[in-house]
């Protein structure tokens, strides 16, 4: 049952310290939660469901919270940075990073014009980010496109309400998540090199699933990249070769 939404929320741990919700501008929404901007850094995600049901979907619970939030120091995924409650009490809502997103802005900025470099520059800091989510026993699940943000850094990853915590043994899950996530980004670009028919499309969904199970596909991205010899070089043009190479 989805809970009503507070009209104000307290920080956790200091409360003389609350920001009323009207007053945020609305930056997005999804079927757990509202976000908000607050001031210039930061977003703030208010929880729709009540305590047990957040527990039985695997959302955002408040032990998971302060957990991701006391235990990761990520650099390309927004974890929690604060934990709010509502006027009871009760905790309604927590704080990440604001991420500009610059696909989605008024100064509109196509994936395929970030470079080979940005690519790899983001696929290397996610690497670590989510070596390090595997060394704290957290298991990345559902990261799909909306999970995307791109910034003038290029790639981010947001949400994390879904992620398991006190996940053991989560290393090949976790090396498999993040590289379906490059896999995919480049199947979306790909996708954009015309029409295909349905052969084809199975073609890179096939690409998409091998990429995700192989044990050195970002070494394999490096190496492709290196090969051109320009990190200059469009991503754009990258898929439009690749494409090419799988179909």
């Amino acid at each position: 049952m989805k809970k009503n939404m507070p009209k104000e929320v307290i920080f956790y741990g200091d409360y003389d310290r609350s920001i009323k919700i009207s007053e945020l501008e609305k930056i997005g929404a999804g079927h757990d939660g509202i976000v908000y901007r607050y001031n210039d850094d930061y977003a703030l995600k208010v929880l729709k469901y009540n305590t047990q049901e957040r527990k039985d979907r695997n959302l955002m619970t408040f032990d998971k919270a302060i957990y991701l939030k006391e235990n990761l120091k990520l650099r390309r995924i927004t974890n929690p940075k604060d934990i709010l409650l509502d006027t009871d009490g009760n905790y309604a809502a927590y704080m990440m990073d604001y991420k500009d997103d610059v696909i989605k802005a008024d100064e509109y900025r196509d994936v395929g014009n970030f470079t080979c470099g940005d690519l790899l520059s983001s696929v290397f800091e996610l690497q670590e980010d989510f070596a390090e989510l595997t060394n704290k026993n957290v298991l990345a699940k559902d990261i799909n496109r909306g999970s995307y943000i791109y910034t003038n850094d290029f790639l981010y990853l947001c949400d994390m309400d879904k992620y398991e915590i006190n996940n053991r043994g989560c290393e090949d899950l976790n090396k498999r998540a993040l590289n379906f996530v490059i896999a995919k980004l480049l199947y979306y670009e790909m996708l954009k090199n015309g029409s295909f028919d349905n052969l084809q499309m199975r073609q890179l969904a096939n690409w998409v699933k091998k990429c995700a199970n192989a044990r050195n596909f970002i070494g394999e991205l490096d190496r492709e990249i290196v090969e051109i010899g320009d990190y200059k070089y469009p991503i754009s043009e990258y898929t439009k070769q690749k494409v090419k190479k799988i179909i």
